[in-house]
């Protein structure tokens, strides 16, 4: 089994650098995919910015009756707002 599943990508890079990465990786005995992969590889390990998961809390509509509310797009604006409103006063 591969190490990577991968995805065709098209990119854009001014010309000297595409040809400074051809002849760096042409040098190092590697192909330009797996230059680049390397260079992509390194600067995302040296990211500042931090991916972090966080729990999303949805709004509550309750029911006598579940399944029986009407959810439109208006009723949960009037909810959000009231909620707003509540949390304010």
């Amino acid at each position: 089994m591969c190490e990577y599943a991968y995805v065709r990508a098209t990119i854009d890079l001014p010309d000297a650098v595409f040809r400074r990465a051809k002849a760096v990786s042409s040098l190092q005995g590697t192909t330009l995919k797996e230059f680049i992969t390397r260079a992509v590889e390194h600067e995302l390990a040296g990211s500042a910015v931090r991916l972090e998961t966080r729990r999303v809390e949805f709004p509550l509509v309750r029911s006598r009756r579940p399944g029986s509310v009407r959810v439109t797009p208006d009723r949960i604006a009037a909810l959000l707002e009231r909620e707003d409103l509540d949390v304010s006063s």
